[in-house]
């Protein structure tokens, strides 16, 4: 790739450089972030991650608040940054409203699936889902949670409520499903549990493609309980997946 041609012979090219190395930063620290390697609540010192990636410490606070905007790290008071924490009740109740949304904002979705190629897009979306299962000896989990994302904000983007598909994005709950799962588990999410995810998500896609509002709830409300089951790790939890079944009893077959 050639200079951009508005940038002079002469021009200081460091912030060039500075992005690129950035970009490389933010990147080993989100992946090491999503193996676990970072666990939720790990201290991270500019110091310490300097010397790790062999970088100085401006790269590396430029990563780190980029991550904070993605939502990996904290910033806590007297400028400490962490891994963020997300617990099994942040999840839960990020479900339960999003199932909300969802289930209000059927009607539109099926509507629009008339117009557009909403199930087209979701097909394309799917195919990226399997091959990240294709590789039995490795899982690429954060390119799994983009696309997870991708396709439940291709269809919520056709609710014609622009503050709700905010509040919506805001949820992120694909993000929030996998960490929780992580820092609870220490492990990442299982391939069988992506496996079950991939047939939901196939599921929600036949609904849109047959234009069919109540199937498609409930095949989201299928979708969206099962996620749950994996966090019923104590009394709290347990009580709010107890609401979330009451929530999805009369929606599911």
């Amino acid at each position: 790739m050639g200079l951009p041609r508005h940038a002079p012979i002469g021009d200081d090219l460091s912030q060039f450089v500075k992005t690129s190395l950035v970009d490389v930063v933010a990147d080993r620290i989100r992946t090491n972030i999503y193996t676990g390697k970072y666990p939720a609540g790990k201290k991270l010192i500019v110091r310490e991650l300097s010397d790790e990636f062999g970088v100085s410490h401006t790269p590396i606070k430029d990563a780190l608040n980029r991550l904070i905007a993605e939502g990996y790290v904290e910033a806590l008071p007297r400028r400490s940054m962490v891994v963020r924490t997300y617990t099994n009740i942040d999840l839960i109740e990020s479900l339960q409203v999003r199932l909300l949304f969802e289930i209000f904002c059927a009607q539109e979705i099926v509507a629009a699936a008339q117009k557009s190629n909403i199930a087209q897009q979701l097909r394309g979306i799917l195919e990226q889902m399997r091959e990240c299962l294709a590789d039995k000896e490795h899982l690429e989990y954060e390119k799994w949670v983009e696309n997870e994302t991708q396709f439940h904000r291709c269809y919520m983007q056709h609710c014609r409520n622009r503050k709700l598909f905010s509040l919506y994005q805001g949820l992120d709950t694909n993000k929030t499903t996998y960490f929780a799962y992580l820092n609870s588990s220490h492990t990442p999410l299982k391939r069988s549990t992506l496996e079950s995810n991939l047939q939901e998500h196939e599921a929600i896609t036949d609904a849109i493609e047959q234009q069919n509002a109540e199937l498609f709830i409930q095949a989201v409300a299928q979708h969206l309980y099962r996620a749950c089951e994996d966090y019923a790790v104590d009394d709290e939890c347990r009580r709010k997946i107890e609401q979330f079944k009451q929530m999805t009893q009369k929606y599911l077959p």
